[in-house]
């Protein structure tokens, strides 16, 4: 008994799994510090600039528990400078104390503050900024209520205790969306785009994992080496895989691109606030969105082919599938947790060297008017794409197709994995 619990031990824990798994383990590792880093950024002090019209004792109150919270870069009047000294900043909002501040909450009535944001992305991360602007507005706000009490002012309580509300329009991708904060934007996009890195995932896993699984079969069963003794060119037989892997990657798509219009119209007759903004979807973009998906399915099929190769048997197939889906779970993390525009030259670099990325961010980016870069996503995948293919046939053509992996147990003397 102990035996066979052994010998199933060092077959699933054989090196090329544990390569694998160290490798994605340093793959999220990497992620892990990329997300903290980033979190880390987003949590410093919002940088944002205040327009004082009213210039009074309680508009001061205000402006001074914001400076001291925040990181002031623009004071002044100028609404122009304002607005482009925060964008060059990267700053996250700039708050308006109208005339009449003072005198309306003296009357008894809320003051307003009038608050522009500038949304920087859609990502779950960029909306930190926006929490931490209005966590520092709202303890302006309660400096102004504890001087009003200190004052012993004849308000009402429900005056004294909330003296100000606000106002609060949203700059987004150039276009100006009144009335909602980007929490609401960003909630707006999410429904309509939080589940598809996920589906897509799990399209490229399961299609190279079956591709994967059907090469190791085909060698444990000995159909490839039957094949190989036919006089059929090896060229043929990989072109065949390919394209059957390429039909295989239409069928999905096509699936997905029924389910995904349905679910997009569905969401979109609930809360199509978005398409009053301009953010909408026409014929052009599900075509893009369906030959980037296509494409990121086809260069992950070809992979799966390659990576099958190398397999002896149908249990080493299955080992050989963590590095496509290693891959697919950092592009859809990245994706969901961060918005492409907002990273970093090596992030972006690194995100869109991954050709699983680009259906990912494609509705998105079409959604805000961003179509060179899902058309060179697009054709970014069908380039790799190519390049697997010339290097299938190459594979194909050496005797690593029978051999799978091999290692050296002695000198003079290999055995495949």
């Amino acid at each position: 008994m102990i035996t066979l619990i052994k010998k199933e031990i060092r077959e699933l824990l054989s090196k090329s799994a544990l390569m694998f798994f160290a490798l994605m383990a340093l793959m999220f590792v990497f992620l892990g510090q990329t997300l903290s880093s980033t979190i880390e950024d987003s949590a410093v002090k919002p940088v944002i600039g205040i327009i004082d019209r009213d210039s009074s004792a309680y508009s001061a109150i205000i402006t001074g528990t914001l400076e001291s919270a925040a990181e002031l870069a623009y004071s002044g009047l100028d609404d122009t400078a304002a607005l482009t000294e925060i964008q060059a900043r990267g700053g996250a909002a700039v708050l308006t104390i109208p005339r009449g501040f003072q005198s309306a909450i003296e009357s008894g009535q809320k003051a307003e503050i009038q608050i522009l944001w500038l949304m920087q992305g859609a990502g779950v991360i960029d909306s930190i900024p926006t929490g931490s602007v209005q966590a520092v507005l709202e303890a302006s706000i309660q400096s102004l209520s504890a001087y009003l009490i200190e004052q012993h002012t004849p308000l009402n309580a429900d005056t004294i205790l909330s003296p100000v509300s606000s106002s609060h329009d949203t700059l987004f991708k150039g276009r100006l969306i009144e009335g909602a904060t980007p929490g609401v934007v960003s909630g707006m996009m999410s429904m309509r785009t939080m589940f598809i890195p996920i589906i897509i995932m799990m399209l490229i896993v399961m299609g190279s994992s079956s591709v994967i699984s059907s090469m190791g079969l085909e060698k444990e069963n000995r159909t490839l080496e039957t094949l190989l003794t036919l006089p059929v060119k090896r060229s043929h037989i990989v072109t065949s895989k390919i394209v059957g892997s390429g039909i295989v990657g239409i069928i999905m798509g096509a699936i997905y691109m029924v389910g995904f219009i349905s679910y997009f119209n569905s969401i979109g007759s609930q809360a199509g606030s978005l398409a009053d903004y301009g953010f909408s979807l026409n014929f052009a973009d599900y075509l893009l969105i369906a030959l980037s998906l296509f494409g990121a399915l086809l260069s992950a099929l070809c992979g799966a082919i390659i990576l099958g190769l190398f397999a002896s048997n149908y249990r080493s197939a299955q080992t050989l599938t963590y590095p496509l889906i290693g891959l697919a779970m950092v592009s859809m993390l990245m994706t969901m947790m961060l918005d492409f525009a907002t990273l970093s030259l090596p992030l972006k670099t690194l995100v869109f060297l991954i050709p699983f990325t680009h259906p990912m961010i494609a509705m998105k980016e079409l959604l805000t008017g961003n179509y060179l870069l899902v058309a060179g996503g697009v054709v970014y995948c069908f380039a790799v794409t190519a390049i697997l293919v010339v290097v299938a046939t190459r594979i194909f053509n050496t005797d690593r197709v029978v051999l799978g992996m091999t290692f050296k147990r002695s000198k003079g003397t290999t055995f495949a994995r």
